[in-house]
């Protein structure tokens, strides 16, 4: 199967936007987004819900995920459970370092901030496909190989998960690929 993972950025109209206001944007724009994965995968969505635990519910046996950063939204459209997340490459604190990962999987890749976020959006992505929120699965969740620049292999829970990843302008993009052909789709800036 081919997954259409979609990339919009976002214009400068409504970064000004309050908390809430933001918010329904984000989630419109993400969901318009996720319009377009579905349509490039020949998938009608029908109403999109959240379970109880926030997690997205399947649509006519169909997953989805979307994420949203106040420049950038990300949404994909697969059969399987999928994941995707979307990170602006910026320092933080330090201290974040040993939150994302252990000395071992630092040892795979130099300690930077593009490396914990490569992780970062991996796991994420790899935590939505499972349905497990961050806080309760991310030190669970490790990762075991950086075959290339735009790959990462997790693990969790005993399953291997492979993640491919797109940087887009100071972003970076990740979806939970297996064994899923990639056709990354980026978006003209809305203006909206």
């Amino acid at each position: 199967m081919t997954l259409f993972p979609v990339v919009m950025p976002l214009s400068e109209a409504g970064h000004n936007l309050s908390g809430k206001e933001q918010a329904t944007r984000l989630s419109r724009l993400a969901r318009e987004a996720l319009r377009v994965s579905a349509e490039r995968s020949h998938v009608r969505l029908g109403e999109l819900l959240a379970g109880e635990n926030g997690k997205p519910c399947p649509v006519s046996g169909n997953h989805w995920s979307v994420s949203h950063k106040p420049q950038c939204v990300a949404a994909v459209v697969s059969k399987e459970r999928v994941g995707i997340d979307v990170e602006q490459i910026r320092p933080r604190s330090a201290s974040l370092f040993d939150y994302v990962a252990t000395e071992e999987e630092w040892r795979l890749q130099d300690k930077s901030w593009d490396t914990f976020f490569r992780y970062w959006t991996a796991k994420e992505a790899t935590l939505k496909a499972v349905r497990v929120g961050i806080a309760g699965g991310l030190k669970n969740c490790r990762t075991i190989s950086v075959p290339d620049e735009n790959h990462i292999v997790l693990e969790y829970q005993g399953a291997s998960f492979l993640v491919e990843q797109l940087r887009y302008k100071d972003h970076l993009v990740a979806v939970v690929k297996g064994d899923n052909q990639i056709e990354w789709v980026v978006m003209e800036d809305p203006k909206r």
